[in-house]
């Protein structure tokens, strides 16, 4: 695999509040990028232009945590949830002043004690048709998209909450969540108990115990491949945890990636690389084997190339290119060194 160090794209935004989350179209150039205050633009990022911009609604709350294409592979849908766990469903949204919406719903009910806001997290698993939210609450809702409606409530057995959620592209009715403790849960809702296992890998070790603490999962997924027992989870002390979750509850690979402020972890689809950005202006590539690939730093220069605080990362489902969205309002396009820049 070949380092991602050549920048083919980067727009200023205009955001008011910086980039929460973006999205990278299968089959055409096309980035889709949102923020805090709920404004979601697409660009053509080959043509540098604007194909649309419009409000997810006219009451924003916390921003948006997640975007999702709904049928990709045909006339597809742009799933856009809200971190108050708020779901709406966009049709023609490339479509300059041409966006209609489909449906909308609350994909989450109810909120632990003493907590203020839900924390939404979402994913969609295209294979099973199914949406899996979760957050400051005690279950994972599970939603037919086909049917609109609610089939289930999976426990999420624990004290804490979910602070990171991923299903299955590959085996349908999987998923994994990171919580806020730092464990990791592998879910497979076609089985009776529907947990499957329950891991600590965020745990400090013995030998530096003493300095590190348990922080949160940010970032969560399955491993490319067929292995549906093969995970990536991040969190924010900076760790990167590789585990064969059915095989064993200890990680087999630790990569120390960040020194503090892990804030975007993304998983490629089907290419042996993952990446990871941190509020210090630094993004940093990896193979599953714990090589580094590629760094992307801050350069203050005239010159430089100017990133911010990272705050989401993505990789295209079958391209090398990853999208970054900073703090700053600025979203960056990579590509590998075999790539040619646009």
């Amino acid at each position: 695999v070949s380092k991602l160090n050549n920048q083919i794209a980067s727009w200023d935004t205009k955001f008011e509040t910086g980039t929460k989350t973006a999205l990278l179209q299968p089959f055409s150039p096309v980035v889709i990028a949102a923020d805090e205050s709920e404004r979601i633009r697409i660009w053509n990022y080959e043509e540098a232009t604007l194909l649309n911009s419009f409000d997810n609604h006219s009451f924003p709350d916390k921003g948006i945590s997640k975007l999702c294409l709904l049928n990709e592979l045909d006339d597809s849908l742009l799933l856009v949830a809200s971190s108050d766990g708020n779901i709406r469903i966009w049709k023609d949204y490339s479509l300059k002043g041409k966006q209609k919406l489909v449906t909308a719903f609350s994909s989450i009910q109810g909120h632990r004690p003493g907590v203020r806001g839900l924390n939404a997290v979402v994913d969609w698993q295209q294979q099973s048709g199914y949406l899996y939210a979760s957050g400051e609450i005690s279950s994972v809702m599970l939603w037919d998209l086909d049917k609109e409606q609610l089939v289930n409530s999976i426990p999420s057995s624990s004290e804490t909450s979910i602070s990171a959620l991923s299903a299955s592209q590959v085996h349908g009715g999987q998923l994994v969540a990171g919580y806020v403790d730092g464990t990791v849960r592998l879910f497979d809702i076609r089985t009776p108990e529907m947990l499957v296992c329950t891991t600590d890998p965020h745990r400090p070790k013995v030998e530096r115990a003493v300095t590190q603490k348990v922080e949160r999962v940010v970032g969560i997924g399955f491993q490319p491949g067929l292995d549906p027992g093969k995970i990536v989870s991040a969190s924010l002390a900076g760790d990167i945890q590789f585990l064969d979750i059915r095989s064993s509850t200890d990680p087999y690979l630790t990569v120390d990636a960040h020194r503090g402020s892990l804030t975007a972890l993304a998983i490629h689809r089907h290419a042996p690389v993952i990446a990871s950005g941190s509020a210090k202006q630094l993004i940093k590539v990896f193979s599953l084997e714990g090589a580094p690939l590629g760094t992307i730093r801050y350069y203050p220069t005239f010159m430089g190339q100017k990133i911010g605080s990272v705050s989401c990362l993505t990789f295209h489902p079958y391209r090398f290119l990853l999208a970054a969205g900073a703090a700053d309002a600025c979203v960056s396009i990579y590509a590998d060194d075999s790539s040619q820049a646009k």
